[in-house]
């Protein structure tokens, strides 16, 4: 482990509390290389898949509902893995290392505190940029047929949101809070996340959410309000594409 990962100068931070990131295993190098990891197998995950498919006579992979709906079940398991494995590098781990664990009523102010900040500034960049829609839900097939739809609500709503926060909030982010104090961790954090979704049009919203939920994590200690924040923006989203509007 480099040094900063063990280091432990942190203060408490006026209107943010004292930083509850001490007892995290690792620290930013640790954050860094999980995600080259993440992205090597991720990467691997594509390639196996595609020849998969490939080799089943499928064409147009990048059209084909199974095939982005199993990668990115892949590249989420992955993330989880990953977060798992390079935490424990540090010494022993437990749920409770990346923040699963109750959060009291306080937690509710908070995360409305931070969704309605998130909003507002997404509300300011749309009216700026206009950026497209998010395609991956259409990707997944959801005006193809009910069955489709619901998969993709299932994905989109209850698996991304758990893998996501799991990986850039209770791993990512603690790493580097535990290295860089909270100040640039959440927003540094917050531009990998947006950043990881490879669409640039919208690294801006992406980056204000995942600063947000760092936000909500290092208040409440828990990964719960992040991961129902996560969820309920991504079902706005999802509602608003099925029902065929536009962003």
């Amino acid at each position: 482990m480099d040094a900063a990962d063990h280091s432990d100068a942190q203060v408490a931070l006026p209107g943010l509390g004292s930083p509850a990131g001490r007892e995290f295993p690792v620290g930013a190098r640790t954050a860094l290389l999980g995600l080259l990891v993440a992205a090597a197998g991720t990467l691997f995950a594509t390639i196996l898949v595609a020849i998969g498919f490939t080799a089943a006579g499928v064409e147009h992979l990048n059209s084909n509902h199974a095939f982005v709906l199993l990668l990115t079940l892949a590249q989420d398991v992955i993330f989880v893995i990953v977060a798992y494995a390079m935490t424990a590098e540090g010494g022993p781990v437990s749920p409770r290392t990346f923040g699963i664990r109750s959060f009291g009523p306080s937690a509710i102010g908070t995360m409305a505190l931070a969704f309605g900040v998130y909003i507002g500034l997404s509300a300011l960049y749309s009216a700026l940029v206009a950026p497209p829609c998010d395609n991956l839900p259409d990707d997944l097939g959801i005006h193809q047929s009910a069955l489709l739809a619901t998969l993709a609500g299932i994905f989109v709503i209850g698996v991304a949101p758990v893998a996501e926060e799991f990986f850039f909030r209770g791993f990512v982010f603690q790493a580097l809070r535990r290295s860089w104090g909270v100040w640039f961790a959440a927003p540094a954090s917050g531009l990998i996340f947006g950043a990881a979704h490879f669409e640039l049009d919208k690294l801006v919203p992406l980056a204000i959410l995942g600063t947000a939920l760092a936000y909500v994590f290092h208040r409440t200690r828990s990964l719960f309000p992040c991961i129902m924040l996560h969820a309920l923006n991504n079902t706005f989203a999802f509602i608003v594409l099925l029902g065929g509007s536009s962003c």
